[in-house]
């Protein structure tokens, strides 16, 4: 499990980044992780450029979190990775929404002391409750899109662990 001392020492990382920089980072993520990269497109296409954006920026996040928490490289994410972790959000995502009330946060609470990556998520959502930096507001259906999307990457990516065995 990634802790939360290893999230904020990426962010930290990041927030060090000249936009050169930044730039070059966003290059490496592409080249390291297509699979993942087409994914975010493909899903939120019709979603407008704030969503994309965001999700593309929150998984390259969590991609710079994972790399901060491990010796060995991130192995590039396959296809039936990203189906397998896609179905999963789905019946987690439905779970979750099926609960009422009271019952809607004890559901997502419980849900997050059992997810494996809880402080991951719980960054994601820090990210999506703060202000987007043009200034321009998601609506609570694009936070969910976005966080579906987010909590999609991250189980690809940390769901089984993946990392490069030499």
């Amino acid at each position: 499990m990634i802790s939360g001392e290893t999230v904020e020492t990426a962010c930290s990382q990041v927030g060090e980044l000249t936009d050169e920089q930044m730039a070059g980072e966003f290059d490496r993520f592409f080249r390291a992780q297509p699979g993942i990269c087409e994914f975010i497109v493909e899903l939120t296409q019709e979603s407008g450029q704030n969503v994309q954006e965001l999700a593309l920026f929150l998984s390259y996040m969590v991609f710079k979190t994972i790399e901060t928490s491990q010796p060995s490289p991130v192995r590039n994410v396959t296809h039936d990775d990203i189906e397998t972790a896609y179905r999963e959000t789905e019946t987690w995502m439905n779970r979750v929404g099926e609960a009422e009330g009271t019952e809607l946060h004890d559901a997502i609470v419980q849900s997050l002391q059992k997810d494996t990556e809880p402080y991951l998520l719980q960054y994601v959502i820090s990210e999506l409750n703060e202000p987007m930096h043009s200034g321009v507001e998601l609506t609570d259906e694009e936070k969910g899109e976005v966080f579906f999307v987010i909590k999609t990457v991250i189980s690809s990516l940390c769901g089984r662990r993946i990392i490069e065995v030499d």
